[in-house]
C-alpha cells in the first residue's frame, strides 16, 4: 500500500541509552551502538507531530488530518540497512479503526495537544502534551542554536540530524511479527530547538527496561515545520521473537 502525507510541527528529539539499558531486539535486527570510553549507547527518539493530506499516493480524496507521537530505536537489519524500530505509535482513537481497516494495525490510542510553531515562529517556546492510559508526557521547546548534549558524538549538527532522518526503512511488530514500511523523505528545513522534559512518564512506559534510573537529559533536538513523506507498508516478516521486545502500545 502506498501512502503519501505531510508531516507539519515536527518535534524531533534524541536520547542517549547505556545498552544495558535498552531491550532485546528480534534477531532480524541489532542495535547501531556508540562508545564513550568502555561503555556503549544507542539511542531512542520521540517524534511529535501533526500528519495532515494523508491518502493513498494515486488518489487526491479521500484525505486525513491527525496528531501523532512515534517512539522509535535505531538498529541495523539483516540486510546491513540502518533502520528504525517503532516502538509505540499513538494517534486519536477514531484513527486506530480507519489504519487496521487499511492494514496498519500495531497503532494505541492517545490524547494530543500540540502547537503549531510554523505558525508563531517568533514565539518564545511552544509546549507539546500527549497522555495515554499509562501515562502522561509534556515537552516544552524553544529556539536555540545547533547543539549536543550527553551522549556519543555524530559529527557536526548536520551529520547528526542526518544520522536521525535519513533512515528509509523502519519495522513495528505487529502480532508477534515484523512489519517493514518503506519511507522517501522529502527535502526540508530543520529548526535547532532546545528541549526541556516537564513530564515523562509516559516516555518511561513506552520505552521497555528503563525501569526507576533517571531519564538521561537530550541529546539532540529539532523543529520540522514541514516535510513531505511518501511510504509503503510492506509485508510481515515472520519469525521467532524474543520476550522483552518492545511490543507496539
Amino acid at each position: 500500500m502506498h501512502l503519501r502525507t505531510v508531516v507539519r510541527d515536527c518535534l524531533y528529539v534524541n536520547w542517549a541509552l547505556p545498552e544495558a539499558r535498552l531491550p532485546e531486539l528480534p534477531e532480524a535486527l541489532r542495535y547501531e551502538l556508540h562508545s564513550i570510553g568502555s561503555r556503549r549507547f544507542g539511542f531512542v527518539s520521540a517524534i511529535l507531530f501533526r500528519q495532515t493530506s494523508l491518502r493513498l499516493r494515486d488518489l487526491p480524496w479521500p484525505r486525513v488530518a491527525h496528531p501523532q507521537l512515534n517512539v522509535r530505536f535505531y538498529v541495523v537489519d539483516g540486510e546491513g540497512v540502518p533502520s528504525v524500530l517503532f516502538a509505540a505509535m499513538l494517534v486519536p482513537g477514531w484513527v486506530v479503526p480507519l489504519a487496521q481497516a487499511a492494514g496498519q494495525a500495531g497503532l494505541r490510542q492517545g490524547r494530543f495537544d500540540y502547537p503549531r510553531p510554523s505558525r508563531d515562529p517568533e514565539a518564545e517556546s511552544w509546549v507539546w502534551r500527549a497522555r495515554a492510559a499509562d501515562g502522561r508526557l509534556r515537552l516544552r521547546a524553544c529556539p536555540g542554536t545547533p547543539s549536543v548534549g550527553f551522549g556519543p558524538d555524530l559529527g557536526s549538527w548536520q551529520r547528526t540530524c542526518d544520522y536521525f532522518r535519513r533512515r528509509d526503512r523502519g519495522y513495528q511488530l505487529v502480532s508477534g511479527h515484523l512489519v517493514r514500511t518503506e519511507t522517501c523523505h522529502g527535502v526540508t528545513t530543520l529548526w535547532p530547538a532546545q528541549v526541556e522534559a516537564r513530564e515523562d512518564t509516559l516516555l518511561r512506559r513506552l520505552v521497555p527496561t528503563s525501569g526507576e534510573q533517571p531519564w538521561p537529559e537530550v541529546h539532540s533536538s529539532w523543529l520540522c515545520p514541514e516535510m513531505p513523506l511518501d511510504f509503503e507498508l510492506c509485508g510481515a516478516d515472520r519469525g521467532a521473537l524474543p520476550r522483552r521486545v518492545p511490543a507496539p502500545g
